[in-house]
């Protein structure tokens, strides 16, 4: 049986906790060309989430908060209506699950 290959971060010396961690592997991924790119791309994709999800975000929410009362309420449903999807696809599986005839009843 293999052993993984690493040292316990804290260990006790004479009463003291001494701290084994190094900052090696932290330089190891700097000093490697890939894992740069990989990294400032990935800060690109996040950067450019962001500033979409605001353009988006602020006008349609100036947007319904200048509304009127009874648009505002159908706007708001409108927006927050995707967010529903996962909960009726989960509520869905459960019925078919727990359904008289269903899977756990007959197991297959």
């Amino acid at each position: 049986m293999g052993v993984p290959p690493y040292t316990a971060l804290f260990h006790r010396a004479g009463g003291d906790l001494v701290f084994n961690g190094t900052f090696d592997n932290y330089r190891d991924l700097a000093a490697d060309d890939l894992y740069v790119r990989a990294y400032l791309g990935s800060l690109k994709i996040a950067a450019l989430a962001t500033v979409l999800a605001l353009l988006i975000g602020y006008p349609m929410a100036y947007a319904i908060a200048l509304a009127p009362a009874r648009a505002r309420n159908l706007l708001l449903l409108l927006v927050i209506l995707p967010f529903w999807t996962s909960l009726l696809v989960r509520v869905y599986a459960w019925m078919g699950m727990l359904r008289p005839g269903g899977v756990i009843q007959h197991g297959t």
